[in-house]
């Protein structure tokens, strides 16, 4: 894999890569134990994972541990697992969204550099056939994704790396309101927003707004999310480094 740099700037805070490495790790121990704590059984090297087993996990065998029993799991297996955080976290975002007209939005913004892959191909890792076999590895707070029958990207992720996953719809839409300025030195936009999955498909006032700034081997990327008005701001928060770590390995991902 060629040489990858990292720059990353979080509300005038700079992260390096290895810091956003340390809170995937920590992420990635958290899933594990979690999924065991709902019935999942933890499989390394053909053994079966006690508790303290999975605290002793390296880096990088807590990434492959998390990604294959992730993986593991059909979509309707996944979801029984999780069953009621699902339902607790559906009630979250209609919470969230029970606000007086006009109520300002909350954002989640991460500014990143990144050098060493190729624009190109680092964005042949945002098509929907490519997300359904990455998902899983880009953070492991991602569970799946799957294109359904009406041509829409289902996703069943942890917004926030704060409490339970939700289900969701993601539609992609570049005339989506704009929760940020658009820079024009960032020509290249990536836009949606989501609906409940688990419903009539309830709209959560969740959208996705990346700017894209094609380098010489190398892309700039100005993140952003906008969340509902009552949106618990630890999520908000949370959220913002979700997304930095979601980008970085996209481009690992990339130039492998």
């Amino acid at each position: 894999m060629p040489d990858l740099t990292l720059e990353c700037l979080i509300d005038g805070q700079r992260y390096s890569a290895e810091q956003l490495e340390r809170l995937e790790y920590d992420r990635h121990v958290h899933v594990l134990r979690e999924m065991k704590r709902l019935g999942a059984e933890i499989r390394h090297n053909g053994n079966t994972l006690s508790d303290d087993d999975i605290n002793l996990l390296s880096p990088e065998d807590a990434r492959e541990v998390s990604i294959a029993t992730r993986r593991s799991y059909d979509f309707d297996g996944i979801r029984g697992l999780f069953k009621a955080q699902l339902q607790a976290s559906d009630q979250l975002w209609k919470d969230a969204n029970d606000a007086p007209a006009g109520a300002p939005i909350r954002i989640a913004r991460a500014d990143l550099t990144i050098t060493g892959v190729p624009f190109d191909k680092f964005r042949q890792g945002s098509d929907f056939d490519a997300l359904r076999q990455t998902y899983p590895a880009l953070h492991p707070d991602h569970y799946f994704a799957y294109v359904d029958g009406g041509g829409r990207l289902l996703v069943m992720e942890t917004f926030g790396m704060y409490g339970g996953p939700t289900e969701v719809h993601t539609v992609p839409d570049l005339d989506v309101a704009a929760p940020v300025e658009r820079d024009a030195g960032y020509p290249v936009l990536t836009a949606g927003y989501a609906r409940l999955a688990s419903d009539d498909g309830t709209d959560i006032n969740a959208v996705a707004f990346h700017q894209f700034k094609p380098l010489d081997q190398g892309v700039s990327v100005k993140l952003c999310a906008a969340f509902p008005p009552n949106m618990p701001q630890v999520i908000v928060d949370g959220h913002k480094v979700h997304m930095a770590i979601e980008f970085w390995e996209s481009a690992k991902l990339a130039a492998r």
